[in-house]
């Protein structure tokens, strides 16, 4: 697991530097939300693991203690610190509280993943959803 998310950072970079956003955190945002959505099979790999871990963890004593189960709080208190730069320089609403929108994002962008590998929705609409919800968290 801690393999996985290593390369999960790593596509994340990727990302972010593909997208030419620097230290934009709307783009950072985006790259880390936009990660959460399996669009090729080394990230639909990666979410079908972690998904079958997160799970295990519930029902064994030994896999709940992982360090991997501590990703979602850190990644959450990134992302608080990206919204916060990101009222601060005037391009997402100031009304929000960072932290708990921070929550939001990272659950809507999980639910969105699980949406894909069960075929509910495909990428592509998982990703205009994502859009659709940083149009109103960034509206400058």
């Amino acid at each position: 697991m801690t393999r996985l998310a290593a390369r999960m950072g790593e596509r994340v970079q990727r990302r972010v530097r593909a997208m030419g956003v620097g230290t934009d955190p709307r783009g950072i945002v985006e790259a880390v939300l936009l990660e959460g959505v399996p669009t090729d099979e080394e990230s639909r790999a990666f979410h079908l693991i972690y998904t079958e871990y997160a799970v295990l963890s519930v029902t064994d004593p030994a896999l709940a203690g992982q360090a991997f189960l501590a990703a979602p709080d850190e990644m959450e208190a990134f992302l608080a610190t990206q919204l916060t730069a990101a009222q601060r320089a005037g391009t997402a609403d100031p009304r929000l509280d960072a932290r708990q929108e921070a929550v939001v994002l990272l659950a809507v962008s999980a639910g969105l993943g699980l949406s894909v590998l069960l075929g509910q929705r495909t990428a592509d609409e998982a990703t205009a959803v994502l859009h659709y919800h940083l149009g109103r968290v960034f509206p400058h």
